[in-house]
């Protein structure tokens, strides 16, 4: 087949309008020689889409999955949504640095940023990821999403509870309401953490189920992100944020705190980066 750029999915969508089967290329049901015929276009023989008989040659795998109705909805959601709440979690590690003690480093105009805004555009993400899911819901009711009924469950459950947290985090620990070291840690770390971990269940009942559609996601080893490294690093966050509560603010402990907590939510950014670009190539896939 021809095509301008290599550098896209040869499915993407779009694309195939511009293409047409170069060479001899048997129809997938009947056998019919499609060469010379527009990739979008359907067999003469039968009138099976020569698109599916494109992603069978190019990935033999696809084959035994079940066929998906609006595939790009389905693209365009999954990644719209991790992409959302990565954003979500990257402004609400930034509000952490904004009000991390002077024990850590961090540059000076990151002080003087306006925390509660940066929490409540953190709020805002994570809506956004909730009203993205909202077509994925709409499609697994009517059976087009075999299976990807307990994933999407999971995650909007985590991210409505996330959304709720970091209200809860404007509200009291931000607005000064809170003055019990351990209550602050209920709010900022805790709740934030278990509607994190709900998340990232969800994404691994969801992401890796949609995953199999993408060649480049089952043949990727190092580069696929496993969301049970994201579930550990969360746990090092509350053991971090416990040394931090238990400990005098000058001492080796809430040091060592601190370093854990930094490490953790660096991986965990980190890893959600990973992920996003994980779901693109899914999308591309679709």
């Amino acid at each position: 087949m021809t095509t301008e750029s290599q550098s896209q999915s040869p499915i993407a969508e779009g694309i195939l309008s511009e293409m047409a089967v170069a060479l001899s290329l048997p129809c997938s049901r009947c056998g019919y020689d499609l060469r010379g015929l527009v990739a979008d276009g359907d067999c003469p023989e039968c009138g099976e889409p020569i698109r599916l008989t494109i992603i069978e040659t190019i990935d033999p795998a696809s084959r035994r999955l079940t066929p998906m109705q609006n595939p790009k909805r389905v693209g365009n959601s999954v990644t719209g949504v991790v992409a959302s709440f990565f954003v979500s979690c990257l402004l609400a590690a930034l509000a952490i640095m904004a009000n991390a003690p002077d024990a850590l480093s961090v540059p000076a105009f990151v002080k003087t940023l306006p925390k509660q805004a940066i929490v409540l555009a953190s709020v805002g993400f994570g809506l956004l990821a909730l009203v993205l899911l909202l077509p994925m819901f709409v499609m697994c009711k009517r059976k087009e999403l075999v299976g990807c009924r307990g994933g999407l469950s999971l995650t909007s459950m985590g991210i409505l509870l996330w959304s709720i947290s970091m209200v809860l985090v404007a509200l009291f620990v931000l607005g000064q309401n809170i003055q019990t070291p351990a209550i602050t840690m209920l709010f900022d770390t805790c709740l934030p953490v278990v509607s994190a971990g709900i998340v990232f269940s969800g994404f691994k009942k969801l992401v890796p189920r949609l995953g199999l559609r993408s060649r480049a996601f089952r043949q990727a080893q190092w580069s696929r992100q496993r969301m049970n490294d994201l579930l550990s690093a969360l746990v090092f966050v509350v053991i971090g944020r416990t040394f931090l509560v238990v400990s005098s603010a000058d001492s080796n402990m809430a040091v060592l705190g601190l370093i854990i907590m930094v490490m953790s939510v660096s991986l965990i950014m980190i890893g959600l980066a990973y992920l996003t670009r994980n779901t693109i190539w899914i999308r591309q896939a679709l």
